[in-house]
Formats: C-alpha cells, structure tokens, sequence
C-alpha cells in the first residue's frame, strides 16, 4: 500500500532525480564488483586471493577515510561527492580498457582495487551528507529506507545481469556498464536543486584533531558507540560470507557463473523486501529492536548456509538472511542520520562505514583459514563469535 507519506517523497523533485541516479548506479556498481570478484577466482580459484582483493579496496579508507570525513564536514558535500564520482567514472574506465587490451592480471586488477579504494575514502563521507540536505526532515527515514531499497534492489539485479554479461561478454562488459552507471548519477546529480549548503563553522585545527573530535563525540553519545558496535558484526556477516560467494557456489553448482548470480540475487531479493518494508514504518524507536532480530536472524541462516550441501536450501538461506541482515543495516543508518548533528554527520557517518569495512577485513583471517580447513568451520566460527555478541549487545541495550 502506497501512503500519502511516499506519494509526497515521490513528488519532491530532488527525489526523484536521486532514485533514478541510485537505481542506476547501485545496479552498474555491483555488477561490477561481482564481475571483479569473479575475475579474481578465473585468474587464480584460491579463497586468498579473493580476500586480497579485497582488502586493498578497503585497505585506502583507514588510512585516508579521516581526512574524507573531516573534509565532507568542512567543504559543500554536494560538489565534493560529484568531483570524487567523476574519479570513480575513469577508474572504471581503466578497468574495462586494460580488460579490453588483455593486460588485467591478478596485479593489475588489485592495483585498480586499490584505486577505486582511494576515492571512495573521500565520496563516502560526502554521499551520506547528501539525502538530509535533499530531502525534508520529516521524510528523512523513508528516504534512507527507500535508498536502502534501491541498493539491495541492486545487488539482486545487478549480479543477476553480471551473471548474464559475464556469460556471453568479455569481462569489461560490466566495467563498461559501471562507466555509464557513473555518468547518469553525475548528470542527476548535477540537475538536483539543492538547498544552498550551510556551512559549519570554520576550523583553525588540524585535521587529525578534528577527526578525534568527531571520535569523541560518537562515543560519548548514548546510541552511536552502541549501533558502531552492533554493526560490526552484523557487516562480518554480510561481507564476508558475499565476498566468498564465488567459492560457496563453486561447492553448489559447480563451476559457472549462473551458480554465483542465483546466490547473490537470493540475498538481494530477501535485503529489498526488508527495505521496502521498513520504509513503512515511521518509528524510529522500533529500530533497536529490528537492529537485534535482524542480527538473530542473520546468525541463523549463515549457520544453515555454512553446513548445507543442498543448492536450494542454500539459496532459500541466503534469501532469509538477506533481507534480515538489510533490516539490521537500514535499522542502523535511520537511527545514526535521525540522532547525529549535522556538523558532525559526515564524521560519524564516515565511521560507521570504516567500522562496516573492518568487519570485512575478517575475510583476511577465513579466507586463508577456508583454503586449508574448508569454507564451513571458519565461518561457524564467525557466527560463535556474533552469537556471543548479540547477547552482550542486547544486555547493554535493556540496562539503557
């Protein structure tokens, strides 16, 4: 049922230009990154390699994710964010031309990771100042749900079309797909009427004491050192067990990548049914609650999908766990974006996702540890962990 509350968000003509720039792009970006992951398997089939890949795309925000977070809270993130996608469009356009040239090796291709790791330690922090200045307040937790909605939205569609293009087309098919997605969010970008961007106060210190500034505040805050911590583990899951995609379908279905593209697109399906559903849901005191079931529920169906050697029973896990895992995520962002002060927002956004990207530094750790003793035990063991976790969270949770 469609509310009287989304036919207004709808309506607002920054809106409508975001979804189309976000729909756009979310599907272009994850074909990528599947096309990416899936490249690195071709070239080497070793469960390391694909954790080294990622590490070096993730590797450039904790050395350079500050210095973003703090610039995003000093500069206009509107026009931040369209300099750094402009990067990200001829990172992508390397990508497919050395793909179309054959020189993109294992070398090569983590270099480039490296690259795109780089910028995004800078549109990171600008991206999430975006929709608060876009949209009303008051629409604020719809927006972010239904952005949430197109992101997962995306990783069932665009895996799903990666899948395809990697079947019948050369691998820089999708990184050429990636350029486009690129182009028509700088252009939707460039065409939103925004608001004329308040500045924060200016500062005299350093960056470095800025940034601990925006550490202290997150903190000392009642909710955001909690959710920080809650998302940790949640994004273990998601990411780890996404990044090794390849080799769980590899065990599945055997080789191919229609294996690869029905395991991802399962957990985009299950992650926009979640999004679709908290975009309903105004309470913002409920998101606690979503955050802990989500995170219950997510421990659960990767136990299943760890131990099954049934492809269907994987797929109908990766379906259930998909969409608990995006209520826990969507849960976290609408509680951090309602409570955070806008002069620190890029700051306490920009760690939030430095956090979600240290849980993906795990896969440093199972990787390996899957290449000798197999994929299942090391991701029990990740679960165990989570497991103690949540109970520790929601223990704190009750007392506050």
């Amino acid at each position: 049922m469609i509310t009287d509350a989304t036919r207004r968000l709808f309506a607002d003509h920054n809106f409508r230009l975001y979804t189309i720039a976000s729909v756009v792009s979310w599907l272009s970006f994850f074909a990528q990154t599947l096309a990416v992951s899936w490249l690195a398997w071709e070239l080497t089939h070793s469960p390391t390699w694909l954790a080294i890949i990622t590490v070096l795309d993730l590797a450039p925000y904790f050395l350079l994710g500050p210095w973003g977070s703090v610039l995003a809270d000093r500069l206009d993130r509107h026009r931040m964010l369209f300099v750094t996608y402009v990067c990200a469009l001829v990172q992508s356009l390397l990508l497919a031309a050395s793909a179309m040239a054959g020189v993109l090796g294992i070398g090569l291709l983590g270099l480039l990771a490296f690259v795109h790791g780089t910028i995004h330690a800078f549109s990171v922090p600008a991206a999430y100042g975006l929709l608060p200045r876009a949209v009303p307040r008051e629409q604020l937790p719809a927006a972010i749900a239904f952005s949430s909605s197109y992101r997962t939205l995306a990783m069932f569609a665009g895996p799903a079309l990666a899948g395809v293009l990697l079947a019948w087309f050369p691998v820089a098919v999708c990184f050429l797909f990636n350029v486009a997605g690129y182009a028509v969010y700088l252009w939707m970008l460039h065409a939103m009427r925004l608001p004329p961007a308040v500045p924060n106060p200016r500062s005299d210190n350093s960056v470095y004491h800025d940034y601990l500034e925006g550490l202290r505040y997150s903190l000392a805050h009642p909710t955001i050192g909690l959710l920080l911590m809650l998302t940790f583990f949640n994004d273990a899951l998601r990411g780890v067990t996404h990044r090794l995609l390849p080799a769980f379908a590899a065990r599945l279905f055997g080789d191919g990548s229609s294996g690869l593209a029905i395991l991802a697109g399962a957990t985009g399906v299950g992650a926009a049914l979640a999004s679709v559903w908290l975009s309903q849901r105004r309470e913002t005191r409920a998101m606690g609650r979503v955050i802990l079931g989500g995170l219950a529920v997510g421990i659960a169906t990767t136990v299943v999908f760890a131990i099954t050697r049934d492809a269907w029973v994987a797929v109908g896990a990766r379906l259930l766990f998909g969409l608990a895992a995006e209520a826990a995520l969507t849960a976290t962002i609408i509680l951090l974006q309602s409570d955070v002060e806008d002069a620190y927002r890029a700051r306490v956004m920009g760690l939030w996702f430095m956090v979600s990207q240290l849980a993906n530094l795990l896969l440093l750790i199972v990787g390996p540890l899957a290449e000798r003793q197999g994929l299942d035990r090391p991701i029990l063991g990740l679960c165990g962990m989570a497991l103690v976790a949540l109970l520790v969270f929601r223990r704190r949770m009750r007392t506050r």
